[in-house]
């Protein structure tokens, strides 16, 4: 069942029955201030409550805040790269079942989709994650792109809650105008899986739209314990649908010979060789990234910047999803920061630092 239960202070109703009010999205009553909303994730049908939605709530007062498709306030400029929400952003998510990531936790975190002419109406359909490094550019793996239609491509930020648009921060969505691939990406065994996403337009500045870092050239996380991978991919490897909601799984990096070795065991065989533009996370049982996944993000915290996340792989491939002792495999992304700082510079967007 999916049951909500949703602290707030203000003049919003929480008995159930019929809402004396208006019943809005929670970004849209201005009589609230909310703190946390209890999920416990199931079914649409079986929520019981004033409203129809569980993140809608009977406002007593005159609805304003921000119905539109723009983000609210005064944006101003990204602030520094990295800043994982873990509390999430504008109330906190808790009584979760199946590794949901709160809203906003991953700010840079893109979904890359396909849209399609249904019966005159644009359908969205999901294709693989990404990550936002710059205003108008995406990171993601080349196998998601190399054979899409480019007219077709669209990719979104500040997503959280596929099915529904009532996130107290609304997502954005920029068409893609090209993408670069890198110049040895390897189709048959995704060596180099590696590709820019250029976007018509640059996306603003949100509380849930900000930048990944990247890491320096050639940096080493063979030894980073708290690292996370976020997706909308499908649960395991039998799943026949893709997740509504953001998902999250905390994985420490595995080094690439522990990694080499327990991939030996699979039917890669006793020959198989991880190559230098892959490394390697997980191995835990039923924690990890999987189909769908593609092209998501993976970013670790350093001893030294706990605080501060830098994207140490790209989701590449695995055996399965999420079985004990087989580590997914990863694009190296840090092998790669010289080449797409260089592409960075090449287009003429003065917002494009990439510092870290």
């Amino acid at each position: 069942a999916l049951l909500i239960g949703l602290l707030l202070q203000g003049s919003i109703s929480l008995v159930h029955g019929q809402c004396d009010g208006q019943c809005v999205p929670i970004a849209q009553c201005n009589d609230y201030e909310i703190s946390v909303i209890d999920v416990r994730f199931g079914t649409n049908d079986d929520f019981e409550g004033e409203c129809d939605h569980y993140l809608e709530v009977c406002c007593g007062g005159n609805p304003g805040g921000n119905p539109g498709g723009n983000p609210g306030g005064n944006p101003g400029a990204f602030g520094d790269c990295g800043r994982r929400n873990p509390d999430g952003v504008g109330f906190r998510v808790v009584g979760t079942a199946n590794n949901e990531a709160q809203f906003g936790e991953f700010p840079w975190m893109a979904a890359i989709m396909k849209v399609e002419d249904v019966l005159g109406e644009d359908k969205h359909e999901y294709v693989c994650g990404g990550s936002l490094i710059g205003p108008k550019v995406v990171l993601t793996a080349a196998h998601c792109v190399a054979d899409r239609a480019l007219d077709r491509l669209v990719v979104r930020v500040g997503e959280w809650d596929t099915m529904t648009t009532n996130e107290v921060r609304p997502f954005q969505e920029q068409r893609v105008n090209r993408f670069i691939s890198h110049p040895n990406f390897n189709k048959q065994f995704l060596f180099n899986d590696v590709a820019l996403l250029i976007l018509e337009d640059s996306f603003l500045p949100d509380d849930n739209v900000q930048l990944a870092c990247l890491p320096q050239q050639d940096t080493v996380f063979d030894n980073a314990r708290e690292c996370f991978t976020s997706g909308w991919g499908k649960a395991n490897f039998t799943s026949q649908s893709y997740q509504a909601i953001l998902k999250k799984a905390e994985l420490p990096m595995v080094p690439s010979a522990q990694c080499q070795t327990a991939l030996r065991g699979t039917r890669l065989s006793a020959k198989f060789r991880l190559h230098d533009s892959f490394v390697c996370a997980g191995g835990q049982h039923g924690i990890d990234a999987c189909t769908g996944d593609g092209g998501s993000p993976l970013v670790c915290s350093t001893p030294d910047q706990p605080d501060k996340y830098f994207q140490t792989g790209i989701v590449a491939w695995g055996i399965g999803c999420g079985q004990e002792g087989i580590p997914g495999v990863y694009v190296k992304v840090s092998q790669y920061t010289n080449w797409i700082n260089q592409q960075m510079t090449e287009i003429d967007n003065a917002d494009f630092g990439l510092d870290g």
